[in-house]
């Protein structure tokens, strides 16, 4: 019995011993390495560690709380800007504006972003007396906490950036309720409606941001001008909510042929003549980007890259998913993606030939 006894101890231990040797592999435990902050030959300059890239920040390491991060003075939103505004800052924050806020807030601020007509959340309209009258510091502080159903934007926009987008809405907001008295004595003012003339777009180009231009009233330095109507409803703007904006009521209209020439002289006296319509057998690209850019241009970007993984890409993707799927989604749209993409019924289907055609264009 008492032999046995060893016999089977004697075996017990052998197998803990294995399997103790069996966990005490070495493999890639056992290696040259090097202990931090250490001496070493390897290196020219003797250490061990190479030395941290300029702007490296520490685990852990908790950035300086100061007016430029945090937009607030004793916990209250500051009413002034941080670093001196100048027009390299405007343009910056412009920039980040129309990429980072305008496809809710529009490029003019109103809250009647493309997004925003097409179902998303309402957004905050900046031209409010609420927000006219906020600090300035209150655009900041949402934008870096973001508030109620728009997310923070903290690490995708830089503070400096951040602050320059605050500047540039209220500039904004200047410009969208201006007063005469604001202006130096003297200063040569443009009626918005010559500006669209000038820039060979129709009066309708500003109805999706309500813009007024039924005041008749004369403005100091501007010329008349006529009003640019484009009878053409195929290429007329589209608003934000993706239908074509209604034309606005035209004195004098000089209407755009196809090649971009007016076809009625500006009295509007001679009758319309347009040239002949381009078949469209296979669709015509230039009148589908012309659609893109009305219709798919805010979320999907004017170069079809799209804000993966938000907004998809449509660099190629006729290829990838085939002209019957493009088709039914231009279309129908899809509910029930996040966010929703929104239908277009008022694309025909030489619209979408159209369309086709010019995402199929490199």
């Amino acid at each position: 019995m008492k032999l046995r006894f060893q016999r089977l101890w004697s075996a017990s231990a052998c197998v803990l011993l294995a399997i103790g040797v069996a966990g005490c592999r070495q493999d890639m435990h056992n290696q040259p390495k090097m202990i931090p902050q250490r001496h070493s030959a390897f290196f020219d300059d003797g250490r061990s560690v190479r030395q941290q890239v300029p702007g490296t920040v520490d685990r852990g390491q908790v950035i300086e709380a100061s007016y430029l991060t945090t937009g607030l003075v004793n916990g209250a939103e500051g009413d002034t800007m941080p670093f001196p505004v100048t027009m390299t800052v405007l343009a910056r924050g412009q920039e980040r504006f129309n990429i980072y806020c305008s496809p809710c807030h529009s490029r003019v601020g109103n809250g009647k972003g493309a997004i925003v007509g097409r179902g998303y959340y309402t957004a905050g309209n900046f031209q409010s007396a609420r927000l006219r009258q906020a600090p300035i510091g209150h655009f900041f502080w949402v934008m870096t906490h973001g508030y109620g159903a728009m997310p923070n934007y903290s690490v995708e926009i830089e503070p400096a950036d951040r602050w320059a987008i605050a500047a540039y809405i209220r500039a904004l907001q200047l410009s969208q309720n201006a007063a005469r008295t604001d202006l130096p004595a003297g200063a040569h003012v443009d009626h918005m409606r010559d500006l669209l003339v000038r820039a060979s777009l129709p009066i309708n180009y500003l109805n999706a941001w309500d813009v007024d231009l039924d005041d008749d009233a004369p403005v100091p330095g501007a010329a008349a001008a006529p009003i640019v109507a484009n009878p053409n409803p195929a290429t007329s703007p589209t608003s934000e909510s993706g239908k074509a904006a209604s034309p606005g009521a035209a004195k004098t209209v000089a209407t755009p042929s196809a090649s971009g020439k007016s076809a009625v002289p500006a009295g509007g006296e001679a009758p319309v003549t347009q040239e002949p319509a381009k078949p469209a057998a296979t669709g015509d690209p230039d009148h589908g980007k012309v659609l893109y850019m009305n219709n798919c241009s805010v979320c999907h970007q004017p170069t079809r890259a799209g804000l993966p993984p938000v907004f998809p890409s449509l660099i190629g993707i006729v290829d990838k998913d085939g002209e019957a799927k493009v088709r039914r989604v231009a279309k129908e749209g899809i509910p029930d993606a996040k966010p929703p993409m929104p239908p277009h019924p008022d694309l025909t289907d030489k619209d979408i030939d159209d369309l086709i055609a010019f995402l199929k264009t490199r």
